[in-house]
């Protein structure tokens, strides 16, 4: 029974509607988009409030969002998700030209299972996860790209398997943490020069690569909570994820046959054994939630992730056109960002709920280069949710506009990109 000062119940269910619209007419229209370096949304209702979820993490995505917060789910619940990320990267040179990498549509994966029961657990709830912490794509045309002989090519496509314990200290305070082991696949590509020193003959070669990586992690969530209001907390601890693997090369645009068949037989023989290291950096979320009613409800996060501690490095022997060492760093000089994202959810009845978010998403890049070719972003989204008794649905979008990224140095280019995401999941309790 509400309290005699506020409004109806019909009242404020459409007070809610209209806050979350309201929200939602504030996002401008779309214009340039691009990924970010780590997934930070996760399932439908997450997607539509741009991340903003670690305090009130109040569905089986806790597991990720903020293990803490899985004491307050009842029985057994399963909840899973597809998000389909549909990404474009583009590069203008200084004279106008355009360059666009290969379109392709990521399909990253979750599913989450909790259990907390009082009467077998007491105070102790278990959850799993697997997910998708990074899943990003860069592949641009190997003949014509202008920045080719840097990079042309860079996937990283992680997945997480992560078990989850927490702890409720009381009717307000939770604690939570797990292990992160994440595992996948990095692949990295360029292009190389191949001069013959007594003549004037060359060739362009392709060097690509493709290797399995995995590492170890963790982390510890903490969170309180009352009737309107709450706060939460995550650390996530970094991830270094090593491998050793062989890279291919190819031979094109030779000056001449007899030299194209010279550079196959060099290539025959050269060192392809390289090592591979891949940092996924820690971070440190905080967040506030409150509820001027319980039909309606805000969520601010700010996210503090160091990327000065990150890297992505291939390093190995070479020996084109002499015995030498490869050694690429993708990563240079990068800076440690603070995110802000604000989310918003009113009910509409028992059966339907609207979401909106707002996020600001700065890039830790300093020093451009065509492996992470994209600036500071806000990410602007909507959602619904619908409640079927033992079952939810939540659907999300979200739209990430990029600054465009200028390029340093004698290109003098620039990267621009574009990503829209639809996120589907469902929600079933035992």
């Amino acid at each position: 029974m509400p309290p005699a000062s506020a409004p109806p119940l019909p009242h404020r269910a459409l007070i809610a509607a209209l806050a979350v619209a309201m929200v939602a007419l504030l996002l401008p229209a779309p214009a340039a988009d691009a990924g970010g370096f780590s997934r930070f949304q996760h399932g439908g209702r997450g997607v539509a409030q741009a991340g903003a979820f670690v305090a009130r993490a109040d569905s089986p995505f806790a597991v990720t969002y903020n293990p803490a917060g899985i004491t307050e789910l009842d029985g057994v619940q399963i909840e899973g998700g597809l998000d389909f990320s549909n990404a474009t990267d583009e590069y203008t040179t200084a004279g106008g030209e355009t360059f666009r990498a290969d379109h392709s549509i990521q399909f990253p994966p979750s599913v989450y299972l909790t259990w907390s029961d009082n009467e077998r657990l007491g105070n102790w709830a278990l959850g799993l996860g697997v997910d998708t912490q990074t899943w990003y794509r860069a592949d641009f045309d190997p003949v014509f790209f202008p920045r080719r002989f840097f990079n042309r090519l860079n996937e990283l496509e992680l997945y997480q398997f992560h078990p989850v314990i927490a702890y409720r200290l009381n009717e307000a305070w939770s604690v939570g943490g797990g292990l992160r082991y994440q595992f996948g696949v990095t692949t990295w590509g360029r292009n190389q020069v191949i001069e013959d020193p007594d003549s004037p003959l060359q060739a362009e070669i392709f060097i690509d690569s493709e290797a399995d990586v995995d590492g170890f992690g963790a982390d510890l969530g903490v969170q309180y909570r009352s009737t309107l209001w709450g706060f939460g907390a995550l650390y996530r601890s970094k991830v270094e994820l090593e491998a050793d693997d062989r890279f291919t090369l190819a031979v094109r645009d030779a000056s001449t046959p007899a030299f194209e068949a010279e550079v196959d037989g060099i290539l025959a023989g050269a060192g392809k054994s390289f090592d591979v290291a891949v940092d996924r950096p820690a971070e440190l979320n905080f967040g506030v939630w409150f509820a001027p009613y319980p039909e309606l409800r805000f969520e601010v996060d700010l996210a503090y992730v160091q990327w000065s501690e990150a890297r992505q490095t291939f390093t190995g022997p070479f020996l084109i056109p002499n015995p030498g060492s490869l050694n690429v760093d993708l990563i240079e000089d990068w800076d440690d960002t603070l995110s802000a994202r604000l989310g918003v959810e009113g009910d509409l009845g028992d059966f339907l709920t609207l979401s909106a978010g707002l996020a600001w998403e700065p890039s830790p890049v300093t020093a451009t280069i065509a492996s992470w070719p994209r600036g500071d972003a806000l990410v602007y989204a909507a959602g619904a949710s619908f409640n079927y008794e033992r079952v939810r649905f939540d659907l999300g979008y979200s739209f990430h506009d990029h600054d465009g990224a200028d390029e340093a140095g004698a290109l003098g280019g620039t990267f621009t990109a574009d990503e829209q995401v639809w996120s589907a999941s469902a929600r079933y309790t035992f």
